[in-house]
């Protein structure tokens, strides 16, 4: 196969904006499809290259698997060795854990299900996570054991008929990928099923399944076609719509159209074969893995987004050690002497991967290198866990028994009358208060406890694959089916105005939507003749709050997360002029944000420890100072709704 500079300055046109995108530059939010372009690339050149040799009958696995080895390890391994030493010296302890359980995954080319796993509604921020962009790695990693073996089955059973063999596969990943996105999104972003097709599609046209331009004219078109896909999708595209799918069909085919246009002297190929795009194509391996760690650490030191012209540094020492990684670590390997000469680099291999998993398993074993830091720092991070288990094993019930009332059931268990306790993942952190709080008020009630879901009637939650509309009109079938009269509701109200799309059909945006909402919920379960109890939002913090406090106490220096009483009143605006037109719905309400934020100042810590396990739910027993308005609430009396001078929790 012959050397194309063009292919080289495609890498470019994909490393460029995932960086950018990355490094939050305006106008690069879509970026990431540049991930999407190097899978195309991807398979391709490997295609063709397994293909080439299988034809001439010089095909060895080892080989192939030799070559992998030295293309991408030694790279990594140098990245993995330096965050590590990173990491060690700047992350806190929960977060050293999760970065050595990442290690070991990325050692192993798992990392892709790793994150997977941890993905999901209470998962960290990316921004604190140094290895998450090797999930790409691992995806081509596992692709790469298993199709190297098909393309030698089929030339053995089918004659060659590559394309016939692998047009199937492709469409059966894309369908998956497609319904993917709809059911179980985070599993089609990082799993290689649902990302396989986007390399099968580069592997097409290596194994000629695309018959040649021959029209310059054609060609010239299909180029500037493949650029426009590409930079459309990367300028258009943001994190919140669906992907990959079919919105990942548009950079996926302006990287075969490039590739495909690229054997004539197009303008976009000779656009690409310039220097400087096949230069930085060249060392693009390394710009990917040394970005993100050198992102992440950065602003974890920050603790704030970096400054312009932080981020130009950062970018500035990528680049510079993405040079220094390519002449000096990658290709001295890839050449094989006198490095690991050989099958020699099998051992070598061996024993880095070793190395890094004993590094990894250093951190996991002694709960994030605890001793690293002053005793006190490794105990507000500990509240990160503080969740009671019993309560989640209540939530995300589904639909159908919800409405048959198969509920976990928390209160006085004598009690006769049965109550409704309906929320979020708040209902879920606040539960065991409310269990204490109906036993001594001699009251029980079934809990309704969905993650993500406002706890009110007739509107969908846009993005999101949980059922939230379907929850609700469960929570409707079980109300009339039962009888349930008295109905406590607690949610985190903020998140919903401001980090969600919220719909109803009137085409209103979401603030106006969650009113009516509001207004609606009251109204209706006021006219069914249920008595509602309504929690106000807790204030929460700016920043996770264990990490937060427990940087404070690491770095010796003060780190602001609380918010201001008058910040929190203009966050929660609408939802408290809304609550108050309709208070005449309501039997009693509960204002705890009076009580934390009473001094001015919302406070996310009492006594050297955290209130919150993250930026908003409560930890399990750090809301003690409660448990008497939490009684009075559930009693039917308002708690705190009405202005204190001096609220200071005990």
């Amino acid at each position: 196969m012959r050397y194309r500079r063009d292919v080289d300055g495609l890498r470019t046109v994909a490393v460029v904006p995932v960086i950018l995108s990355h490094a939050g530059i305006p106008l690069f939010g879509g970026g990431f499809v540049g991930v999407d372009v190097f899978f195309v690339i991807s398979g391709f050149l490997i295609t063709a290259l397994i293909a080439e040799e299988i034809r001439e009958g010089r095909f060895s696995l080892l080989s192939f698997y030799e070559r992998r080895v030295r293309r991408i390890l030694p790279a990594l391994a140098a990245v993995l060795l330096v965050s590590w030493l990173l990491a060690a010296a700047i992350l806190l302890p929960n977060d050293f854990r999760e970065f050595a359980g990442s290690v070991v995954a990325a050692a192993l080319s798992v990392s892709n299900i790793f994150f997977w796993r941890q993905s999901g509604y209470f998962d960290d921020q990316a921004v604190f996570k140094p290895l998450l962009h090797t999930w790409s790695l691992a995806v081509e990693e596992q692709f790469y054991i298993l199709f190297p073996l098909l393309l030698l089955l089929v030339w053995r059973f089918a004659k060659g008929r590559w394309s016939v063999a692998l047009l199937p596969v492709l469409a059966a990943s894309f369908a998956l990928a497609v319904w993917g996105v709809a059911h179980k999104p985070d599993a089609a972003f990082f799993l290689a099923p649902t990302r396989a097709w986007e390399l099968l599609l580069g592997a097409l046209l290596a194994v000629g399944a695309v018959p040649p331009l021959r029209s310059r004219i054609l060609a010239e078109g299909a180029g500037l076609l493949g650029l426009g896909l590409i930079g459309w999708s990367v300028l258009t595209f943001h994190g919140a719509m669906e992907f990959p799918g079919i919105n990942a069909l548009y950079p996926c085919l302006g990287a075969a159209l490039l590739i495909h246009s690229g054997t004539r002297d197009t303008a976009a190929a000779r656009l690409l074969s310039t220097r400087p795009m096949v230069f930085t194509g060249r060392i693009s391996y390394s710009l990917y893995l040394w970005h993100w760690p050198l992102l992440v650490f950065a602003g974890y030191l920050a603790f704030r987004p970096l400054t312009g012209w932080e981020t130009a540094g950062v970018i500035a020492a990528t680049v510079l050690l993405s040079v220094l990684s390519w002449r000096y670590v990658e290709q001295p390997f890839r050449r094989g002497a006198p490095l690991l000469p050989g099958r020699r680099v099998f051992a070598g291999a061996a024993a880095a991967l070793l190395l890094a998993c004993l590094a990894g398993a250093h951190g996991l074993t002694t709960g994030g290198w605890t001793g690293r830091f002053a005793p006190q720092v490794a105990e507000v991070s500990a509240v990160a866990g503080m969740r009671d288990p019993e309560a989640l094993a209540c939530q995300d019930r589904r639909p159908a028994d919800i409405a048959q009332g198969r509920l976990c059931v928390i209160g006085a268990p004598e009690a006769q009358e049965t109550w409704l306790y309906w929320g979020d993942s708040h209902a879920i952190a606040f539960q065991h208060l409310y269990d204490e709080a109906l036993r001594a008020t001699g009251r029980k009630a079934l809990v309704v406890g969905y993650n993500g879901c406002a706890p009110l009637f007739g509107i969908h939650r846009a993005d999101y694959p949980l059922p939230c509309h379907a929850v609700a009109e469960a929570v409707k079938a079980l109300i009339g089916r039962t009888g349930i009269r008295t109905v406590v509701m607690t949610a985190f109200w903020t998140g919903y105005y401001h980090d969600t799309v919220q719909s109803d059909g009137s085409g209103a945006d979401t603030a106006a939507v969650l009113d009516a909402a509001v207004a609606r919920t009251l109204r209706d379960l006021a006219g069914q003749g249920v008595r509602v109890h309504l929690a106000d939002p807790v204030p929460g913090a700016r920043h996770n709050a264990p990490r937060a406090m427990a940087a404070s106490l690491a770095w010796h220096r003060p780190i602001d997360g609380g918010f201001t009483a008058a910040e929190y009143q203009e966050r929660n605006r609408r939802l408290l002029a809304a609550i108050e037109q309709n208070g005449a719905s309501l039997h009693a309400r509960l204002s705890l944000w009076r009580r934390l934020c009473g001094e001015g100042t919302c406070r996310y810590g009492e006594d050297g420890l955290p209130l919150y396990f993250d930026d908003n739910h409560p930890a399990k027993g750090r809301f003690a100072f409660a448990r008497e308005d939490i009684r009075r609430f559930v009693a039917g009396g308002s708690a705190l709704a009405a202005k204190q001078d001096s609220a200071k929790p005990e």
